[in-house]
């Protein structure tokens, strides 16, 4: 997708200072990969303790045993 961005000269420096020898395009691709990623564990990490989880891990081992 094409698109036209005006991203503060100093962040587009520091990003591709990060990722030398990438082009503009390849480190902001990078950054978006990275902001959705750090998002989506912070999702994740949000929602621990709210399902409920089951612990059949010793009548499975049992079972096990029988077998």
């Amino acid at each position: 997708m094409r698109t036209t961005l005006d991203i503060d000269d100093e962040i587009l420096s520091a990003l591709l200072a990060r990722h030398p020898g990438t082009s503009k395009r390849e480190a902001v691709e990078w950054a978006i990969r990275a902001a959705l990623t750090e998002d989506a564990a912070a999702r994740t990490r949000a929602l621990a303790g709210s399902v409920p989880v089951e612990d059949v891990s010793r009548e499975m081992r049992r079972k096990d045993r029988k077998a």
